[in-house]
């Protein structure tokens, strides 16, 4: 009952922010091609459609008919990438005017020569949106490798270098496309991985041939092992089916334990908050098990290192937050979070690593934040101890 209660309170909010955007999206059109009578009542339908277009999806696929599901959930989350970069790039040009015409009139001058007609306004935020769409779904597709270099100090001395791999928010589900994932699994092999980890939100959906795509996983060499947490949308798709993909993929499933891939090594994972009730230790229970002299290191989704001064971690690795995934949403996450993409020191001898996301959630684009497959390299401390980033 409080699961179907949150679904309530998620879908209201949602359809009173989503169709605030909407809202303003019609009378922009409509005062800028002054549509009246029928014209008017087919555009406010359309809008409807769209704006409705991702639950309807859910909804056709509930019913056993996933192709009209599915291109459904394409044509809504398009749109839903679309409207937002549509209203960012039209408030301020509509701001501008709106000023313009306030000064304009209050002095009596004539500034026309500094705005643009309603109509002309409509098509440059138009078309500016519409590039930023196409540029968009061009970035989230060609994912990068970036490449850290981490000193560590409690590096096994038998081992001179270990290779993480980390992959995190790849979202797999309905909107899987031939040909998305190759690029992505032959840049791990390519890596080389001496550990494979996921940092959550590797499911999201359900997932045509989902035994396939797990093979494909399982199919990746890592030398010491691959590991992997549930991040919060694989409690909303649906834990028994989220775990049993992930393992069927080759991931070692952390659930508040840890693993030793190698002596004097520790990977230790938590779920996510999502969950509710969370499996296993607890974070300072769970790294008070590994010896001090270990290297530790935490897999947690959300980026939120502990600050409670009790034995930390030598580098969390985390995702969730996609750097935005599309500007400038990335300004809010950056006031919610305060580690949102990079290498971070967040103590004398820990570090923290966030994923911007190696896949999108939502609308399948990627604007001024593109996503990444991490290769982290943890080797000895040089005279400096400095740590480096690179990408390509």
């Amino acid at each position: 009952m409080g699961s179907l209660f949150r679904w309530l309170v998620f879908l209201a909010v949602f359809l009173c922010l989503y169709g605030t955007l909407h809202l303003y999206v019609l009378i922009k059109v409509r005062r800028s091609l002054y549509l009246e009578g029928l014209s008017y009542i087919l555009l406010l339908i359309v809008l409807a459609f769209l704006m409705l277009a991702p639950i309807l999806a859910r909804l056709l696929e509930s019913q056993g008919h996933s192709l009209f599901g599915l291109l459904l959930t394409w044509v809504g989350y398009v749109w839903m990438g679309y409207l937002f970069l549509f209203v960012c790039i039209a408030i301020p040009v509509d701001t501008y005017h709106l000023i313009v015409g306030g000064l304009q009139r209050l002095f009596e001058v004539d500034w026309s020569d500094y705005m643009l007609m309603r109509r002309h306004n409509l098509m440059l935020v138009a078309a500016a949106a519409g590039l930023l769409t196409v540029y968009g779904a061009l970035a989230a597709h060609f994912v990068g490798v970036k490449h850290v270099a981490i000193a560590c100090p409690k590096l096994p001395a038998s081992v001179a270098q270990v290779r993480i791999v980390q992959i995190s928010d790849l979202h797999l589900g309905p909107m899987l496309y031939p040909g998305r994932l190759e690029p992505i699994l032959t840049a791990i092999k390519e890596a080389k991985p001496d550990i494979l980890v996921c940092t959550g939100d590797l499911l999201d959906g359900p997932l045509d041939d989902s035994a396939n795509v797990a093979q494909l996983f399982n199919a990746l060499p890592a030398t010491m092992g691959k590991y992997a947490i549930l991040g919060n949308h694989e409690f909303y798709t649906g834990l028994a089916e989220a775990a049993q993909f992930i393992q069927a993929a080759g991931f070692h499933l952390l659930r508040g334990t840890y693993a030793a891939p190698r002596e004097g090594i520790a990977i230790a994972g938590l779920d996510d908050p999502a969950s509710r009730t969370a499996e296993g230790l607890s974070e300072p229970e769970l790294l008070a098990q590994i010896p001090p002299d270990q290297l530790a290191i935490l897999l947690k989704h959300r980026p939120l290192p502990r600050s409670d001064g009790q034995r930390r971690f030598d580098l969390q690795l985390s995702g969730h937050v996609h750097n935005g995934q599309v500007f400038p949403f990335g300004l809010v996450i950056k006031m919610l979070y305060p580690f949102t993409k990079g290498l971070y020191a967040v103590a004398p001898a820990a570090h923290l690593y966030v994923s911007p996301g190696t896949g999108t959630w939502g609308p399948p684009l990627r604007v001024f934040a593109p996503p990444e497959i991490t290769v982290i390299d943890l080797q000895r401390p040089t005279t400096n101890g400095q740590q480096s980033e690179k990408s390509k």
